[in-house]
């Protein structure tokens, strides 16, 4: 039995370490003090760019965990859609998530992203293509408190 429990206890730890590296997004538990899920709809039908379509103030200071965005085009033609997360002037994304209609398009997020408390945060839309009309926009963001 010894001989047995010596052969799996590293077979267990090298399945732990593959299952850990191959989740991309951080999987707090439900228990996990100070992690903040955010899920911001935006509202309307949207055929060129705005900057600041929503405007927030961090209640608190946090690190962006994770940050994905989905969105459906209702016309056009080759429509496209980048959305971006904005401290003051300063992207939290490594660059702005492309959106695919239908689809959830993960964020690569910045290598600091902070945002300090109090600190104003805003959401900018970048349309293209001929005719883009996009709607049913969802921003969702995971936030652990500094």
């Amino acid at each position: 039995m010894k001989k047995l429990v010596s052969i799996f206890t590293p077979l267990a730890f090298l399945m732990l370490l593959v299952t850990t590296a191959l989740a991309a997004t951080p999987n707090p538990s439900p228990a996990s003090p100070g992690y903040t899920p955010m899920v911001i709809p935006v509202m309307g039908v949207y055929s060129s760019n705005v900057t600041g379509i929503v405007k927030f103030k961090a209640p608190a200071g946090y690190r962006l965990a994770h940050a994905s965005a989905t969105a459906r085009a209702s016309s056009g033609t080759n429509p496209t859609l980048t959305v971006d997360l904005k401290q003051a002037s300063t992207s939290l994304f490594g660059t702005p998530v492309a959106v695919t209609a239908g689809a959830i398009a993960d964020a690569v997020l910045a290598t600091t992203p902070k945002i300090p408390d109090e600190a104003a945060v805003s959401i900018d839309l970048a349309t293209g293509g001929t005719s883009p009309k996009w709607r049913d926009i969802t921003v969702f963001l995971l936030l652990k408190r500094l």
